[in-house]
């Protein structure tokens, strides 16, 4: 049902394709996924063009690019400023019928993303294609242009507070990457301790456990025994978003202890070989797959903190096989660090368990702040809460 005063159009009644040639000493600006339209050499990737300016697209402020190969996915964004960016996009001029700001929100709504994906033309994902054409036939509902401003500048409010959020767990992120640098290095001693710090092995202190090999036939429901796998790995902790579970008649060498260490060791991503995750309360009695190794230690809380230091991340990459991703337990189990006393060990875990608490704090209220938004965004972008122009919300 349409919302009272919105009206139903299509996405060509409300953009115009701007195909203007690209000027020279414009900055130059990719589409991403995550963030729009950024400026290219703000990627960490490599984005080198050989293009002369005048053999790209030319986006001016207020327009919107997107990536016609990558729509479906929403990769869209709103021009901050005028800019070049690649032939290939699609780069759209809002017409009177909608306000920029407004459609930006509205391209990132999964309902929007869908009809993205059904207007595209392609025999396999990777070959999708939105041209302007199909694009422009895309059925939408607009609400008046006064109150698209409206749900646009809440939704911006709500993005400032994310923003600032963000830059707060980076911080936190980054002050926790330098305290870990100084105080598991000896760099920095703690006032009141002294003592000589010696080099151990890995094996030293624990033992790495390998994973379990199941086959298809062994997977059950949720009723099963939970296999821990590289996706309930994230940032150091775990998750479960992506779970497997096995039949529990299968005969397991290790199940998961509070304080174990889980360490993916085997990935067709190189990138994410070596990443790591603690297991809490949460998280005892599980399995853990083959391509993943557990390793117990006899001081848990130091353990810990050497897997998520530099030392540790150097010799990952040193140890990495050449041809197969892959790290052996055996190499793992010789890994060096630097062991203070155990009373320093047991100050230095102190003091990084609280900068992880702090961290852990402050990125719950960002993933809080992202479920809210996206929350809002399905009431106000479907009409289901309307606005008060002039005010919040009716």
């Amino acid at each position: 049902m349409t919302p009272e005063g919105w009206t139903e159009t299509r996405f060509g009644n409300a953009f115009a394709k701007r195909a203007e040639r690209g000027k020279a000493g414009l900055p130059t600006m990719s589409v991403t996924i995550n963030d729009g339209l950024v400026f290219r050499d703000s990627i960490d990737r490599k984005m080198d063009t050989n293009l002369l300016a005048e053999e790209h697209l030319l986006v001016r402020k207020g327009d919107i690019a997107y990536n016609m190969m990558r729509m479906w996915q929403g990769a869209s964004g709103l021009a901050e400023a005028d800019a070049l960016v690649s032939p290939a996009y699609v780069v759209l001029r809002p017409t009177a019928a909608i306000d920029p700001l407004f459609a930006a929100y509205l391209f990132k709504h999964p309902r929007t993303i869908y009809l993205f994906w059904a207007y595209s033309h392609g025999l396999t994902e990777d070959r999708l294609r939105l041209y302007f054409d199909d694009f422009s036939l895309i059925p939408i509902c607009l609400p008046p242009i006064s109150e698209q401003r409206k749900i646009a500048e809440i939704l911006s409010v709500w993005d400032r507070s994310i923003e600032t959020v963000e830059a707060l767990v980076q911080n936190a992120r980054n002050q926790k990457q330098a305290l870990m640098q100084s105080l598991l290095t000896g760099k920095k001693r703690l006032p009141g301790f002294s003592g000589e710090w010696k080099t151990i092995r890995l094996r030293d202190i624990g033992r790495c456990y390998n994973g379990v090999t199941y086959s298809p036939d062994d997977i059950v429901d949720e009723s099963g025994l939970l296999v821990l796998r590289s996706s309930n790995v994230q940032r150091g902790r775990l998750a479960f978003l992506d779970n497997v579970y096995v039949n529990p008649l299968i005969k397991f060498s290790c199940l998961t202890m509070e304080g174990d260490i889980l360490i993916c060791v085997r990935n067709g991503s190189r990138n994410l070989i070596g990443k790591t995750a603690r297991i809490g309360t949460d998280a005892v009695g599980y399995a853990h797959g083959a391509f993943m190794s557990l390793f117990r230690s006899t001081d848990p809380e130091f353990a810990y903190h050497l897997f998520q230091s530099d030392t540790y991340e150097q010799q990952v990459k040193l140890n990495l096989g050449a041809t197969i991703n892959s790290i052996n337990t055996s190499d793992l189990h010789k890994f060096k660090f630097l062991l203070p006393p155990k009373a320093e060990r047991d100050r230095i875990a102190a003091l990084l368990n609280d900068a992880d608490g702090e961290l852990k704090i402050l990125e719950t209220q960002l993933a809080h702040l992202h479920q809210e938004k996206s929350a809002l965004m399905q009431q106000l972008l479907t009409g289901k809460r309307r606005v008060k122009i002039g005010g919040d919300f009716a």
